[in-house]
């Protein structure tokens, strides 16, 4: 634990707190720590209050949400009305892209719904980023339940809701990537078969809103969606963001080091804020395969080639301008 905790969830904090994350130190204990009533909690439901009092504006610029809409708000993303966890996490990704349509108010917009958005995608710093580490959570009553709380390693909250669980393991035990995923499997309840769904070893709630699951022992690192298997994540080999910009060099710099391990370009190309956001946002899918639901995050090469393909269609020039050959398209 010594070693898992030093050299693997230590330095993961730390590099994200260079990044723009807020740590909070978690606690077994006292739930209020990690901004929660009860450790029955999973999302941090008085940091989701204000943030969406401060991202969504009325019509004077003020804030105009009631409690009454808040309410509504804090509901739909916590009481997604189903009992599976792909289906829970589909309809909680559609609503933090799009937003939750409330009662307007009579004289602005003539009287039309508002949307009120979970997240601001364009300006990442009005967002509130946390990274807790120890986060408990109890696992829900009435099951055989192996046991009565889960502990992941980290978990990372934007606006107060869980997008990202890191689980870490120390790089001396044997498989510790393995390890790490089996134990991500068991917080979501991936382990058991169909018929087992009784057998409750986790707590789906926590998943319902979670984005990426991140299996890590610092030489090593590999991320996933819910729902995958051990084979399915994958490692991040590139810092660039969405907008072309950094370097292995820049990053290595940044932490003191002449080159990065796995985890650190991992968190350095994926949980950067604006990184974070542009992934969630563009780069996740729902699709059916042989009859279920399963959820993916590109590769790291689709993500760099996507965006350097966009970047090329918004600035490359026209056949007319070049004078020669259309500059937009190009081969990947």
């Amino acid at each position: 634990m010594g070693w898992e905790l030093d050299d693997v969830e230590r330095p993961f904090v730390e590099q994200l707190r260079g990044l723009g994350w807020t740590h909070v130190e978690g606690s077994l204990d006292d739930p209020a720590i990690t901004g929660r009533s009860s450790f029955a909690e999973v999302i941090q439901e008085s940091v989701l209050r204000a943030q969406l009092r401060g991202l969504n504006p009325g019509p004077d610029g003020a804030p105009w949400l009631d409690d009454v809409r808040l309410s509504e708000a804090v509901a739909a993303i916590t009481r997604l009305g189903t009992h599976k966890l792909m289906e829970a996490n589909e309809k909680a990704t559609e609503l933090l892209i799009k937003g939750l349509t409330v009662e307007g108010l009579p004289g602005w917009d003539g009287g039309r719904g508002q949307t009120i958005r979970y997240i601001d995608w364009d300006t990442p710093a009005n967002n509130r980023f946390t990274v807790v580490n120890q986060y408990r959570v109890e696992c829900p009553p009435g099951f055989n339940a192996a046991k009565a709380f889960i502990v992941p390693d980290l978990v990372l909250l934007v606006n107060g809701l869980p997008l990202v669980v890191v689980e870490c393991k120390s790089p001396s035990i044997p498989e510790p990537l393995a390890e790490a995923v089996d134990q991500l499997r068991r917080y979501t309840n991936q382990r058991k078969a169909a018929f087992e769904v009784d057998d409750n070893e986790g707590n789906e709630a926590l998943f319902a809103a979670n984005q990426l699951l991140v299996a890590s022992s610092f030489d090593e690192a590999r991320v996933a969606c819910v729902g995958a298997a051990f084979e399915h994540f994958a490692q991040w080999k590139t810092v660039v963001g969405p907008d072309g910009s950094g370097s292995e060099i820049e990053a290595a710099q940044a932490l003191g080091k002449s080159g990065l391990s796995e985890q650190e370009r991992l968190i350095a190309g994926l949980l950067k804020p604006a990184h974070l956001l542009d992934v969630v946002k563009h780069f996740l899918l729902f699709m059916q395969v042989g009859g279920q639901t399963i959820k993916s995050v590109c590769r790291y090469q689709q993500y760099r080639a996507v965006n350097r393909a966009i970047a090329r269609l918004k600035t490359g020039q026209t056949r007319l301008q070049h004078g020669e050959r259309d500059q937009r398209g190009g081969i990947v």
